[in-house]
């Protein structure tokens, strides 16, 4: 059995309970029930961020390894104007329809030549090239541990084929829950998440 886990990603498997403290227990809280949890992963940062995770930790503290992967289409960033001082998502990268919303808000926001760039400029063949590449180096670094669940919410076929990979894309979306699903949702998560751990761990 696992006892030790780590928890790489986005805000899918964020510890939301930082900012929000009363709307229950995302799946990675529930892991918390059962097992030693360290969770490093960050609200809004895109894949190289997720890798930079993994890179901070000494792996052979963990006996299982959770990743959870994002979207190619994040711009990165070492500083988010709005978000720095937010207790989640104080290392966002820019994430288009956020900004989006604070240009509609605010016309004189900085952030209105980041919405510039994604509607002119962006590049999304170059985006899914280089979010392979990262997601390559996500399977290099983790390559002599065979205890890793690769996990994500969004639409994977056309993105970088990890092994033992778990993807939630039937369940909505919500703004009032934490780790972007209901309580009923997390609950569902956890179960298969713990179902993968108890079949990789034999």
């Amino acid at each position: 059995m696992a006892e030790k886990i780590l928890i790489c990603g986005d805000s899918f498997a964020a510890d939301w309970t930082v900012k929000y403290q009363n709307r229950g227990l995302g799946w990675p809280n529930l892991l918390k029930t059962n097992f030693s949890v360290t969770n490093v992963a960050q609200a809004g940062c895109g894949e190289y961020k997720i890798y930079k995770q993994i890179e901070s930790q000494d792996l052979s503290q963990y006996n299982f390894i959770i990743v959870s992967h994002t979207s190619p289409y994040r711009l990165h960033t070492n500083f988010h104007p709005i978000h720095y001082k937010d207790t989640l998502h104080k290392n966002s990268d820019f994430i288009y329809k956020d900004v989006k919303e604070r240009v509609k808000t605010n016309k004189e926001s900085e952030l209105t030549s980041i919405v510039n760039y994604f509607e002119q400029y962006f590049d999304i063949d170059h985006a899914k090239f280089v979010h392979m590449l990262v997601c390559k180096e996500i399977e290099n670094k983790l390559k002599n541990f065979s205890n890793v669940l690769h996990i994500t919410p969004f639409s994977w076929k056309d993105f970088f084929s990890f092994d033992n990979m778990l993807t939630i894309e039937d369940f909505p979306f919500v703004t009032d829950g934490l780790n972007h699903y209901s309580i009923e949702h997390n609950n569902i998560i956890y179960n298969k998440i713990l179902e993968r751990i108890l079949k990789i761990n034999g």
